[in-house]
């Protein structure tokens, strides 16, 4: 039998036996989504302070239709400091509408990634996905920290994310919580600034997701 038939044949067995597991599972109700403001997030944030909520793009509100959405930046709270600004976004929702991969918009809007791997976040059990992305000749890089949570269960791929949420459509289990945390900076040219301001990046994620972790359902689950 040719590959290309026999794939065909296991993704339509696959799906059979999903489809007949969701009549005669009954799964538990997800946990109940409890919506992100501004005032979840703190204004201070470990060494750092915000410098205010800005309006996310409208192009990306609209793609989030259904989302709760906080987005800001962060300063050193050493104001003689000359340390880069930190960008932080939270997302929260409960459909595939919440769901963002930052990795597609920005290979959308011609950037590249580089050193995607994932990354431990010191202290906390948490792994978050870290990357860089390079933009176009004459455009700026960045340097990105981020991690889903789902049902109260920390994911670092978006591939986990979708595998999950189709896995609910089928089963019948809709409305799972879903958040998105987020931290950039920007990507240095010098590879001892890099590094340096990517140990802030990181800091900064880690002292965030100890603050959120608890508002976001994670209460020892992986």
């Amino acid at each position: 039998m040719p590959p290309i038939r026999r794939s065909a044949y296991l993704l339509a067995l696959l799906t059979l036996g999903a489809v007949l597991l969701s009549l005669v599972w009954r799964p538990a109700p997800p946990t109940a989504f409890v919506g992100v403001t501004s005032a979840d997030v703190p204004t201070t944030i470990g060494g750092w302070v915000s410098q205010g909520d800005y309006r996310i793009a409208p192009e990306v509100r609209v793609a989030l239709s259904s989302a709760d959405i906080v987005s800001r930046t962060y300063a050193a709270r050493d104001a003689a400091s000359t340390d880069p600004l930190l960008d932080f976004v939270l997302i929260g929702g409960t459909d595939r509408n919440a769901l963002h991969d930052p990795r597609s918009c920005l290979v959308g809007g011609g950037w590249r990634m580089d050193n995607d791997h994932v990354e431990p976040l010191p202290g906390t059990g948490a792994d978050a996905r870290a990357c860089e992305a390079i933009g176009p000749p004459g455009g700026s890089n960045v340097d990105i920290v981020y991690l889903y949570v789902v049902d109260g269960r920390i994911r670092n791929a978006v591939t986990q994310i979708r595998a999950e949420m189709l896995t609910s459509a089928l089963l019948g289990r809709r409305n799972r919580p879903v958040y998105f945390l987020r931290v950039l900076c920007p990507l240095a040219a010098d590879p001892t600034t890099r590094a340096r301001n990517h140990e802030r990046l990181v800091a900064f994620a880690t002292a965030a997701w100890t603050a959120l972790a608890g508002k976001l359902g994670v209460g020892g689950k992986t």
